[in-house]
């Protein structure tokens, strides 16, 4: 009976845990999600306005960014000039795309080892 019941709760916990997002990477995202990558690809708009932190917020609510695994990506979704670059001319980078808006920020850091991503870290305070 105890094993049915610790069976049972990991089912529901599984359940609930299940993401409805799409990957970075989905060629779906591109069409699905075409007006929040416009804002984020608008060079007139500066990265700490509000229309590109709330658009950051929408793209990170819909898709999961862990399955990043190209910078190619990174250009398909966001306007090169908001990219914050640690050593541009290595080939083991740390890209970081920070939309601030008041008090709030969406951070989305991409560590890269050429073309390659590595890692990801999404940050929503």
């Amino acid at each position: 009976m105890k094993r049915l019941f610790l069976l049972l709760t990991a089912a529901f916990c599984l359940a609930g845990c299940v993401t409805e997002k799409l990957p970075s990477e989905d060629i779906e995202v591109l069409t699905k999600y075409a007006d929040i990558i416009a804002v984020l690809k608008d060079p007139r708009l500066p990265a700490n306005s509000e229309a590109k932190y709330e658009a950051a917020k929408e793209l990170i609510r819909h898709v999961d960014m862990s399955f990043t695994r190209e910078t190619k990506t990174l250009d398909a979704l966001f306007y090169h000039g908001d990219a914050l670059i640690d050593y541009p001319d290595q080939p083991d980078r740390m890209i970081t795309f920070s939309y601030q808006y008041g008090d709030h920020y969406v951070r989305m850091i991409f560590r890269t080892y050429h073309q390659f991503i590595l890692r990801v870290d999404v940050i929503e305070k």
